[in-house]
């Protein structure tokens, strides 16, 4: 179960990391992917080290 939750967390982590790259003209959009990328990889952290 918790390596499910990490391919999830690692497909989350590329496709924000791709939004946010690729969003060029919307500010917002850009700012929500960072946001969500940096929460995801936080998680992430916290699941390979206390799960």
């Amino acid at each position: 179960m918790t390596i499910a939750f990490q391919i999830i967390l690692l497909i989350v982590i590329l496709f924000t990391c791709l939004g946010t790259l690729g969003a060029r003209n919307n500010e917002n959009l850009r700012t929500n992917s960072t946001a969500i990328c940096i929460s995801a990889i936080a998680a992430l952290l916290i699941s390979a080290l206390y799960l």
